[in-house]
């Protein structure tokens, strides 16, 4: 798997109008909004001396413990297309414990489905993707996914703008990811993506969802949805909050490194972070997202681009 390394645009204050009390917290740090450019933008306190190690992401700016992330280039489809949609994957948060593995994937992306009626797709719901967790050579999936988000309402639709994609863009059953994969932990796998047919093969960006049933079942995992009270730009924020015992990966909470990562199911934005025992001081490492060609765009219109992800080293 290629990685590329991430950037960390440091920058410094300018102008703070407002800030909102928090309306959720996770291990002891506040998820919050303030405004800075005059939009709104997604605040994290809380970190700073804490055992999390973190990435955080979103559409423009992210604040950390008063430190300013950004600007970032906005997840396709952008800003013109739907504000709600601009901040797909806000940060992911993992933190070891004796129990197990835990994560907090910060999201706009709801585990009920989203319709997209504004590009005349309104019979299929983008839902959450399934977190994807790299060990050496071996990838596991933790589902996310409820049963019955039907991709494609109706079960007879055959046209292309429902069409699903396997990682090497193969092309999948349009009803492949209608069985839910929530609670499952699944070791190798096949993955898929809704649309965004023009990836390279292999790209971070075409592991949306993995295919129920797929690979060989090594566990489960606990995964909760919640919503956090935070709505910006059109947009509710949600966190889904994972516990996975540390044998469904065949580590230990005193020996770990591995890359965990996260995208919608339509595969247009993408979270990503390499954890380990022994990262030190547990600086946050701020992704830079680059446009992508999103599926829905581009069975829409016809337009295909070329996709990237910045991935740390």
């Amino acid at each position: 798997m290629i990685k590329r390394g991430l950037t960390i645009a440091a920058l410094a204050a300018l102008t703070l109008a407002t800030t909102s009390a928090f309306a959720y917290s996770f291990w002891g740090v506040n998820i919050s909004t303030a405004t800075r450019d005059s939009a709104t933008q997604v605040t994290f306190d809380g970190l700073n001396g804490s055992d999390i190690q973190y990435t955080v992401g979103g559409w423009k700016y992210t604040r950390v413990d008063g430190t300013w992330y950004g600007p970032y280039t906005a997840p396709t489809p952008g800003e013109g297309y739907l504000a709600s949609r601009r901040s797909d994957a806000q940060g992911l948060f993992f933190r070891a414990d004796s129990n197990g593995a835990n994560f907090v994937i910060i999201t706009t992306a709801s585990q009920n489905g989203q319709g997209a009626p504004e590009v005349g797709f309104d019979q299929r719901l983008f839902g959450p993707g399934d977190l994807r967790i790299d060990v050496g050579g071996t990838t596991f999936g933790v589902g996310m996914r409820i049963d019955n988000l039907l991709w494609a309402q109706d079960t007879t639709a055959t046209g292309a703008q429902y069409q699903l994609y396997g990682v090497d863009n193969q092309i999948l059953d349009m009803h492949a990811r209608d069985n839910g994969t929530l609670g499952v932990v699944e070791m190798n796998p096949l993955w898929g993506r809704a649309g965004n047919q023009s990836l390279p093969a292999g790209s971070d960006l075409a592991s949306a969802f993995f295919l129920s049933g797929s690979g060989t079942t090594v566990g489960s995992a606990n995964v909760s949805f919640i919503d956090t009270g935070i709505a910006y730009n059109g947009a509710h924020v949600y966190a889904y909050e994972v516990t996975l015992p540390w044998a469904a990966l065949g580590l230990s909470p005193d020996n770990y490194n591995f890359t965990a990562s996260w995208r919608p199911d339509c595969g247009n934005d993408l979270i990503t972070g390499d954890f380990s025992a022994k990262s030190g001081d547990h600086v946050g490492y701020v992704p830079n997202q680059t446009p992508e060609p999103a599926g829905i765009m581009a069975i829409a219109t016809g337009i295909i681009g070329l996709a990237g992800a910045w991935r740390r080293r």
